[in-house]
């Protein structure tokens, strides 16, 4: 139920107000000074303000600037006296939704204030949904302990520390990394934690976007410009303006679509499709890309200009086998978070499954990590998470499975997964097969081993006695 505060200093009118909105199920509370109207807006948290710009201890436009300071979302509705509609103009200027003149028709009074009700709605939804996005984006989403991510976070502290990137031709940033690392949330935490965090950050999928659709994607057309070009059509550059726009996957481009870009990164300007005035820009770019854009330069298929003009910034993200330290905080966090989206108690990750969990080899990195969390959640009935819940894909992905490659192209094979062994069991292993392959000739195993034949034996013999003691 809409909550309406009546700031009127007519007492009887105030009471007919309120009766009229009472009788369309909205909820209402009169006060009759501006100094009443500013204590009832903590108290009474209202959506809509009825205010009458003639009080007796206040200016009108003064009691709604406060209020629009304090509740920003908060609806404003002004009355004045008939003749006063310069008046009303100047309290729009100051945040006002809409006014009223008096006398005031109660069956508008009751348009007026179901419109204003559903517009604060929908600022209020937007607001949240903001303040979500700011949450979730911001650079603590950037979860993990190890070197290379708190390397990752400085960098972009350093970058947004400062004001460089509100300038109208802030430095381009390339984010480099393989897919799933989480390129897109660096982008965020950038834009969230820069100086353009309130205003948009458009992110665009160029592998989704046929070549021929692209150019009018993103500076827009004119009316006509094609066939069904019924209407003119702002680019996303236009929507993202004193904002940021995320160009995910740059690599893809093509080459003519590529030229199109870099002309209007250098004169920061675009001209939408069919148009012939260009339109200035004012957005911060970033872009990213899961392929080694410097080969692909050489090989002649992205160009070399638009590479460098990109990289003024290039951010690297780590692939996940290379930061294994962050595995217990990302596991930690998509845990809670899917349980709580399923709907699920807590779970947790037994210390063997976090240990399956940091050998595994991630070739899916973050993104692949989560999916399994995911799919889990929802298959585990217990508490506690252990290795055989986890649905890791193919053994050939898995850390536990090592070669060791040794020169001459050799190679040891050690199974972790059956067991963690200890140096000195690999140490006896080896010795224990060169014994056996030359037929237990102690100086021929003793050369394959690159030791001497007595340090053979007395190592032999040492592994021998071991057993004994332990049998």
């Amino acid at each position: 139920m809409p909550r309406v505060l009546v700031v009127e200093d007519e007492r009887v009118l105030a009471k007919n107000f309120c009766e009229k909105l009472a009788s369309h199920e909205f909820e209402s509370a009169a006060v009759h000074s501006g100094r009443d109207a500013l204590t009832a807006l903590g108290r009474f948290s209202p959506d809509v303000v009825l205010l009458d710009l003639r009080l007796p201890d206040m200016d009108g436009q003064t009691v709604l600037q406060k209020i629009k300071a304090e509740s920003p979302t908060c609806a404003v509705i002004v009355v004045t006296a008939h003749g006063n509609e310069r008046i009303a103009v100047d309290a729009i200027k100051n945040g006002a939704e809409e006014y009223l003149t008096k006398p005031v028709d109660l069956d508008e009074l009751m348009l007026v204030v179901a419109r204003s009700a559903e517009h604060q709605q929908v600022r209020d939804n937007l607001h949240f949904l903001r303040h979500r996005e700011e949450q979730a984006s911001g650079l603590d989403s950037i979860l993990g302990a190890s070197d290379s991510t708190r390397n990752l976070k400085e960098t972009i502290q350093r970058l947004t520390r400062t004001d460089v990137l509100n300038l109208p031709d802030p430095p381009t940033v390339l984010i480099t990394g393989e897919t799933g690392t989480g390129k897109d949330l660096v982008a965020r935490a950038i834009h969230y934690h820069g100086p353009r965090k309130g205003r948009p950050f458009i992110h665009v999928n160029c592998t989704a976007l046929p070549a021929t659709l692209f150019e009018s994607e993103l500076f827009g057309h004119v009316r006509g410009a094609f066939t069904n070009a019924a209407q003119a059509k702002r680019g996303l550059f236009e929507v993202a303006h004193g904002g940021t726009i995320f160009l995910d996957e740059i690599g893809h481009l093509e080459a003519d679509v590529q030229a199109k870009l870099l002309l209007a990164l250098e004169r920061r300007e675009i001209r939408p499709v069919g148009g012939t005035d260009p339109r200035s820009i004012n957005v911060h770019v970033i872009a990213a890309t899961n392929r080694p854009l410097r080969a692909a330069v050489d090989s002649g298929e992205f160009r070399s200009d638009l590479y460098h003009r990109l990289r003024v910034v290039e951010i690297h993200v780590e692939p996940l086998r290379n930061r294994l330290d962050d595995i217990e905080s990302l596991a930690g966090h998509f845990l809670g978070a899917h349980c709580r989206r399923f709907g699920l108690k807590a779970k947790s990750l037994s210390r063997d499954a976090m240990a399956v969990l940091k050998r595994y080899n991630w070739p899916g990195n973050v993104r692949e990590l989560s999916h399994l969390i995911e799919s889990t959640v929802l298959q585990v009935d217990g508490q506690q998470i252990e290795p055989g819940d986890l649905n890791l894909a193919g053994g050939s992905a898995m850390a536990s499975d090592v070669q060791i490659e040794m020169t001459g192209g050799r190679a040891i094979s050690l199974d972790f997964a059956k067991g963690e062994p200890k140096l000195e069991d690999v140490e006896q292993a080896i010795l224990t097969a060169a014994f056996e392959y030359t037929g237990r000739n102690l100086s021929r195993a003793a050369r394959i081993l690159g030791i001497t034949r007595e340090a053979l034996r007395y190592r032999l013999n040492r592994f021998a006695e071991a057993g004994k003691s332990e049998s």
